[in-house]
């Protein structure tokens, strides 16, 4: 695989669907957003160092405190080559049940460990070390009985302003790279559609892709109805709400290049949804690859998929 050129790997692994029918969005949704990146920016980017220089194999690492979307703060690990040049910038955005309270302790250290890169790894809003100021009894139905209050608004605004913060990395080319998987999927998805300084998305098993078809009786659509029961929230008001959130309803949005890996069963994040946010997606520079498996996530190991990934961001960065 490794010695295959790249155009090979695209003709033998994107994977191509007639489904393009995009679920209803909603008539102000380009407006909501507009309207909350707004928001966004009223509030100044405040930055905190946490910890001192760590110097891991050639690299020095640092943790961030950084103020988002409506005064809540978030943390992120960065770390940075030693010594002169400039270099790519590779955002990780934490998947909903990576979880890390310890601030002494640097989580992802393999990701954080990779040559040539400036990495940085991001807990948004309530996750991780960024819990601070909100601890959500049950994290994705936080506040889904209206779009204002529904927690990825924030959440989704966190991934926004980590942009805009490693862009201002000195050692940066100004290149930026965003990946995840299930929920950081998501999370990279939405960045590269609202931050034009993102340069490349990797969305492995993007989470709330095509929500409105997923599996009432299963995680999580079995308790968006639950919650929806329990508060009175009405059935037609949840979906409207969780339009606002959905993957496909950003799609027309991108404009970089796209690799996205999915599994062939998935009762989380089903592969439907991934084939249609492909489709949707605007661009000749985009790769759906599936992996033959069973299991949310279980493609993280494919051999062929970290392959094709790491050909796919070598081809579309520039030296």
């Amino acid at each position: 695989m490794r010695y295959l050129s790249f155009i090979s790997i695209l003709l033998l692994f994107t994977i191509v669907s007639c489904q393009n029918k995009q679920d209803i969005k909603p008539s102000d949704f380009d407006d909501f957003w507009e309207q909350t990146i707004a928001e966004l920016n009223q509030t100044p980017l405040e930055i905190e160092k946490v910890s001192k220089d760590s110097i891991i194999e050639g690299k020095r690492m640092n943790l961030y405190k950084i103020r988002s979307f409506q005064d809540i703060d978030f943390y992120t690990w960065v770390s940075e080559p030693l010594g002169n040049g400039k270099f790519p910038v590779k955002i990780r955005f934490s998947g909903l049940g990576e979880l890390n309270f310890n601030k002494n302790k640097i989580a992802h250290l393999w990701f954080l460990k990779e040559k040539g890169f400036i990495n940085m790894l991001v807990d948004i809003r309530g996750q991780g070390l960024s819990n601070e100021q909100i601890k959500p009894k049950e994290y994705v139905t936080e506040g889904v009985e209206k779009n204002e209050n529904y927690i990825y608004r924030g959440a989704y605004m966190d991934a926004v302003r980590a942009v805009d913060f490693i862009s201002l990395n000195k050692k940066s080319n100004d290149q930026i790279v965003v990946t995840g998987g299930s929920q950081g999927g998501t999370l990279s998805v939405v960045a590269a559609a609202l931050n034009k300084k993102v340069s490349l998305c990797v969305a492995n098993f993007p989470f709330l892709t095509n929500i409105q078809n997923y599996n009432k009786k299963e995680w999580p659509m079995k308790i968006f109805l639950h919650k929806a029961k329990e508060d009175q929230i009405d059935y037609f008001k949840l979906k409207n709400t969780l339009s606002y959130f959905d993957l496909l309803n950003f799609a027309n949005k991108i404009q970089v290049p796209v690799f996205i890996r999915t599994e062939e069963t998935d009762n989380i994040t089903p592969p439907e949804g991934a084939v249609q946010l492909y489709n949707l997606i605007n661009n000749q520079k985009k790769v759906l690859y599936m992996e033959p498996c069973e299991g949310h996530g279980c493609s993280t190991n494919s051999s062929i998929a970290n392959e094709m990934e790491k050909i796919f961001i070598k081809a579309n960065l520039t030296d």
